[in-house]
């Protein structure tokens, strides 16, 4: 949600942004099969966008399309990184919309999307939750309450 979209997409163009994107689902697809042969244990990328300070109405419409042309790629190219997607902080229009339409989408949709409030809304710096951060512990367990309840 810290993210100033108009000023990021007057430096890079849409297809720069969506190869960007698509650069960061590779590496995390590298990583965790790194670490699937490293533990034998089959590791999963969970994708995790904070929607805090989003404008539904405004912002920029090439950042929004760079998201949505990426994603759509990113699902041919790595179907095995398909999993849940984690929405959070999203905006009260979008909230309240949610609730009217959530029911009109196919089970399997809402399976793999997840919208919930909460998580990284007080965070000011990303460093707070990385490791040996101070919110990291607390980040951490509400992820995989998010992640691992139904």
């Amino acid at each position: 949600g810290k993210i100033d979209d108009k000023a990021l997409m007057s430096s890079v163009t849409v297809d720069e942004m969506i190869d960007f994107f698509l650069y960061v689902k590779e590496v995390n697809a590298a990583v965790a099969d790194m670490r699937s042969l490293e533990t034998d244990s089959l590791i999963k990328v969970v994708t995790c966008n904070d929607l805090l300070g989003v404008k539904l109405v405004g912002g920029s419409k090439d950042f929004r399309s760079a998201l949505s042309l990426s994603s759509k790629k990113a699902t041919q190219l790595f179907p095995s990184l398909s999993g849940r997607t984690l929405l959070l902080n999203p905006p009260k229009l979008l909230s309240a919309l949610i609730k009217v339409f959530s029911p009109l989408f196919p089970k399997v949709v809402m399976d793999r999307i997840r919208f919930e409030r909460g998580p990284l809304k007080d965070t000011e710096d990303l460093l707070e939750i990385v490791n040996g951060g101070a919110g990291r512990e607390e980040f951490i367990q509400q992820m995989d309450e998010l992640v691992y309840s139904d």
